[in-house]
């Protein structure tokens, strides 16, 4: 693999390049944040929960489900910086899984309202700044939305609809120069994976350390000129069981 980028083929080196990680306290967020900042990257991270913080990065507060507060987020960003290079979108607070029987139609609800809707009102709240910089979006899916799965009916329909409307978004923001991609990880070990499948081994995960580091490549020269693509990162080969075996769960 070859080594992660040091420079941004559209930032002169007086300006440091610029990303809000939403979903940046914990997990693939925090993992992303940390990787950036080490980069040189001006990190601002946004969670429901703020705390604890990457190092070298500032946090602000925000719940992706209320437009109030993506607005108030969009408001606070717009203050310190007149561009975004980089939006990462890995807010989403749980994983739902389960079979009919145990999912309700406000579990699917809900799913949707963090992992799409969210993702698409954030998206939307800071298109403008993306533009200004010509900016990249990554958004997180998972092997569960890939395809049908047993314990699916909630997060895996969830982020399905999420992939697609990735695509949406990168076909209508490339005349921006607006690019958006995903990373579709398998089992990652983040407090949302262990609390969904307790009884899982953590270390048959991937480190949210990995997915982290291949957010940073995707703002490497290499990958310059990618749109509308899904980067797969498969995790252990015991999360993508049959349908009789455990529920597969991606990050």
């Amino acid at each position: 693999m070859p080594p992660l980028a040091q420079e941004h083929p559209q930032a002169p080196p007086e300006r440091r390049r610029t990303a809000l990680v939403v979903g940046g306290s914990q997990g693939i967020g925090r993992a992303a944040a940390a990787q950036l900042a080490k980069e040189g990257w001006t990190v601002w991270t946004a969670a429901r929960r703020p705390d604890p913080l990457p190092a070298g990065t500032g946090a602000l507060c925000v719940d992706v489900r209320d437009g109030d507060s993506v607005r108030e987020l969009r408001g606070r960003v717009g203050a310190g910086t007149d561009g975004l290079d980089l939006l990462v979108v890995t807010a989403g607070g749980a994983a739902v899984l389960g079979r009919m029987a145990d999912i309700t139609p406000d579990d699917v609800a809900e799913m949707l309202a963090q992992h799409v809707v969210g993702a698409y009102r954030v998206v939307r709240a800071f298109h403008d700044l993306l533009a200004a910089r010509r900016g990249q979006v990554v958004l997180m899916l998972s092997r569960m939305g890939r395809a049908p799965r047993m314990h699916g009916h909630a997060y895996g329909t969830a982020k399905a609809a999420l992939e697609h409307l990735a695509g949406c978004l990168a076909l209508d923001l490339a005349a921006a120069g607006v690019r958006v991609n995903c990373v579709s990880p398998g089992a990652v070990d983040t407090a949302m994976f262990r609390t969904a499948l307790p009884d899982r081994d953590p270390r048959t995960a991937l480190p949210a350390d990995d997915v982290g580091r291949l957010i940073v490549r995707l703002t490497g020269p290499e990958f310059g000129s990618l749109n509308g693509a899904v980067l797969d990162l498969p995790g252990d080969p015991a999360s993508r069981s049959g349908p009789a075996g455990p529920p597969p769960y991606g990050g």
